[in-house]
């Protein structure tokens, strides 16, 4: 969502459906988004081998700094999706308003936490 609303913000619309398709789905409008999301995609479910080429390809695409950047971003996304999941923190009725249309567009009402989130009902 923010990042449809960062593009917004510059007149730009975003196909966001990389995130759910994968990364060679990854609008190429988004700096390194592939290669982003290659990176991400890799820490959650690659191989050592997969995450050591992914590491390398976002260092050479955006440096160091850049590196250490991506690596907490997609640190801080996991931690805040389990903290969210275990403790039973449901969207609350800003946030489901105001994703309504991008859940059904990513299909995102279809994954199994989305029923037990009140005001969507896993369609």
């Amino acid at each position: 969502m923010m990042l449809s609303l960062s593009m917004g913000t510059k007149g730009e619309e975003v196909d966001l459906s990389g995130v759910v398709i994968g990364a060679d789905a990854v609008d190429d409008r988004v700096p390194h988004g592939k290669t982003l999301a290659r990176f991400a995609e890799a820490v959650i479910s690659g191989s050592d081998g997969e995450l050591a080429d992914a590491r390398a390809a976002v260092i050479a695409a955006v440096g160091g700094d850049g590196f250490v950047d991506a690596a907490a971003v997609v640190g801080n996304f996991e931690r805040m999706v389990r903290v969210a999941d275990a403790t039973g923190i449901p969207l609350d009725a800003m946030a489901t308003d105001a994703t309504t249309d991008l859940r059904e567009n990513l299909g995102l009402n279809s994954f199994g936490m989305a029923a037990r989130t009140p005001g969507i009902d896993g369609e």
